[in-house]
């Protein structure tokens, strides 16, 4: 059996011989905030499948370069179950691509964009902020975030197409690295409220908490309930308020004002998922039902939501104005 260490290492050669292309140089500025340059950007890497959902480097046998350096690889133990892989090629999903493109990390199914999650040195430097809270350490955390959005990788993972079918390009980088396009249109739907805390967790609408929902006779179970502990841990991180904000591009979360890193969407990327989620059910869809989909996808993006979360103060904290963006 070949050690994993050795694995490894065949395999990152074998990643260099597959790379093809120019390399996916990251869209982030290569200075990080501190004036050190950092920037590491790889050309395309395929990651294929066959019928039996063996993995293998497109272009490389990884099997002969094993041979060279008088190993034997086998990679059965890696192989991805030969059903998920039926349902993809009937489906005609030739290739999953993820591409960190230094404002964050686009998704792409057959060569569409897809919704995705986005970032800025600020709002990842505000998720640094928030480690704690994760139970991640702060300070290992602040030392990786630069280098997240200085680190050029695309990753396709291609699957058997079905007999005769046309092959699907890969995405241009003027696709995979489209920005949203905010709808130009009214929106769908217009949702805006605000909730607030008390130090016991206990939730609050325009004054009407869940406690008094309950003698209203409301399921006593409801969800929207913190337990203490985390609202005092929330207090010590000095979060006092919270934005959930949905738009025509994307959706967005703020802690004190502040974003941290968001889903991008559009209504071309969201009639995409619509057009992805047809074709993989559409063996068990009625016509009306893929239909509906496809409708009802794109709205989601035009619908105005805003919900402001509040949470009580820690002792001595100065308030942080709330101002839904």
């Amino acid at each position: 059996m070949m050690r994993k260490s050795a694995l490894v290492v065949l395999v990152v050669i074998g990643m260099l011989l597959a790379a093809c292309g120019p390399a996916m140089v990251p869209s982030a500025a290569p200075k990080t905030e501190t004036g050190e340059t950092f920037v590491i950007a790889l050309p395309r890497i395929v990651i294929t499948l066959d019928a039996k959902g063996k993995p293998g480097l497109e272009g490389v046998a990884l099997e002969e370069i094993a041979k060279t350096f008088g190993m034997a690889l086998d990679l059965s133990a890696y192989s991805v179950d030969p059903a998920y892989v039926n349902w993809m090629t009937n489906s005609n999903i030739q290739h999953i691509e993820l591409r960190q493109t230094g404002a964050g990390l686009a998704l792409l199914v057959n060569g569409a964009l897809m919704p995705h999650i986005g970032w800025s040195d600020s709002s990842l430097n505000q998720l640094t902020d928030l480690a704690p809270l994760l139970w991640l350490r702060q300070d290992m955390v602040k030392k990786f975030v630069p280098i997240v959005s200085r680190l050029g990788l695309d990753l396709v993972l291609k699957f058997p197409a079905q007999a005769g079918a046309k092959a699907i390009p890969y995405a241009a980088d003027q696709i995979a690295l489209a920005g949203a396009a905010p709808a130009k249109d009214p929106a769908s739907a217009v949702v805006k409220f605000e909730i607030k805390y008390d130090a016991q967790g206990v939730p609050a609408i325009l004054g009407i908490s869940a406690q008094d929902l309950v003698a209203m006779g409301f399921d006593p179970n409801l969800p929207l309930a913190l337990h203490p502990y985390y609202v005092e841990m929330l207090q010590l991180n000095n979060v006092q308020h919270l934005e959930i904000r949905s738009k025509s591009d994307g959706l967005f979360v703020y802690i004190n004002g502040t974003p941290l890193p968001n889903i991008v969407w559009d209504g071309k990327m969201l009639g995409s998922v619509a057009d992805v989620v047809v074709q993989l059910y559409q063996t068990v869809l009625s016509e009306d039902y893929a239909k509906l989909i496809k409708q009802f996808a794109p709205l989601i993006s035009n619908a105005d939501v805003g919900i402001m979360i509040h949470f009580p103060l820690a002792k001595g904290a100065v308030p942080i104005p709330a101002k839904m963006h």
